[in-house]
């Protein structure tokens, strides 16, 4: 399927994007062998472990990815798990594996830790995703909230206990606010989005580490309302229905073109330089932006347009270290971040 590029958020310059900001090359990269072959130029074997952990959203795409690489190489063993972004991180700092999945990009004190323990790691965007608001099939009145409504009823000061509160139309029926931990990359990702804020959200809250906990609670009780991402939606359409975003619900293509806004996200993988400089890990990205792109709409997720995997795909030949989506504010398109970098 042809889609459209833009970051949620610009999609038509995300490749532009991504080249213009990566740094010069290391220069410890310089005459090495490219991966999987011998010095003699003759090809070699891909052999090891892969660990991956992380973002519960990005997991179902690792997996396929972690599967389908394995299969053309049986000698490397991939290992996916799903403890969350920010556990993923943790992990990820600590030296424990070698790719960390995120629904959200590396936060400052994350890159700060990073610097203190010299961790150099590259920056892999691997498809789009929408948080997506859901309730239960028989609300038939919540159909559509504005990014105004949604923060009423979010936010960490909100007062709405019932559907009343926020439309005078709705029913008086009281509402179960239900979402992922904190320690999820979505859960971040939407309370900035929504509340301006990260990890700002109202008291009457259920958090939940299993995104299918969230879904079942939505499907028991109409009056219940959760967000999760894309693929979360699209693998239980049968038990849960979207809230459009001022009129806008996340599909396909408002997700690829940037419509479905502020909600649209990239989707990432953050690889240690001393992982990354092995050649079964370099195969596995140059495999996960090639063919491997499939898994992203395997999983139900959206893939980025080839000139924007192309351009990742540079940036990692150079071997180009370090963040450049970090501090990019949720909804902010491609031309504000050439603009933002411009004044660093």
């Amino acid at each position: 399927m042809k889609q459209k590029l833009n970051f949620g958020l610009g999609l038509a310059t995300l490749a532009f994007g991504i080249a213009l900001f990566g740094c010069a090359p290391t220069d410890d990269t310089a005459g090495a062998k490219p991966a999987g072959e011998k010095p003699d130029g003759s090809a070699a074997k891909l052999a090891g472990t892969i660990n991956i952990d992380g973002s519960s959203t990005v997991y179902p795409i690792a997996q396929l990815l972690g599967e389908d690489f394995s299969k053309n190489n049986p000698d490397v063993t991939v290992n996916v798990s799903k403890s969350g972004t920010g556990s993923g991180f943790t992990k990820f700092l600590n030296g424990e594996i070698d790719i960390a999945t995120a629904s959200r990009p590396i936060e400052e004190k994350e890159l700060e830790r990073a610097k203190a323990k010299s961790i150099d790691f590259v920056e892999v965007p691997i498809a789009f995703d929408g948080v997506s608001i859901v309730v239960n099939p028989a609300n038939t009145w919540a159909t559509s909230m504005t990014l105004a409504e949604l923060k009423m009823a979010w936010a960490a000061d909100s007062t709405v206990k019932t559907w009343k509160d926020i439309n005078p139309a709705w029913p008086a029926d009281a509402i179960t606010f239900v979402g992922p931990t904190d320690n999820h990359g979505t859960y971040e990702y939407f309370t900035e989005a929504v509340n301006g804020k990260k990890n700002q959200i109202r008291k009457a809250y259920q958090p939940n580490q299993e995104y299918t906990t969230i879904i079942q609670a939505v499907a028991n009780d109409k009056n219940t309302i959760g967000y999760v991402g894309f693929n979360y939606l699209e693998e239980n359409a049968d038990k849960v229905k979207a809230v459009a975003v001022d009129t806008t619900l996340p599909t396909v293509e408002t997700i690829a073109d940037g419509s479905y806004r502020p909600l649209s996200r990239p989707l990432f993988l953050y690889v240690s330089k001393k992982a990354f400089d092995r050649a079964e890990v370099k195969e596995f990205l140059k495999f996960t932006l090639g063919a491997g792109t499939e898994a992203v709409v395997e999983a139900k997720y959206v893939k980025l347009p080839q000139d924007a995997y192309d351009a990742v795909q540079a940036r990692l030949d150079a071997a180009t270290m370090g963040s450049v989506f970090q501090g990019v504010t949720p909804g902010m398109k491609i031309t504000d971040i050439l603009k933002k970098e411009s004044t660093k």
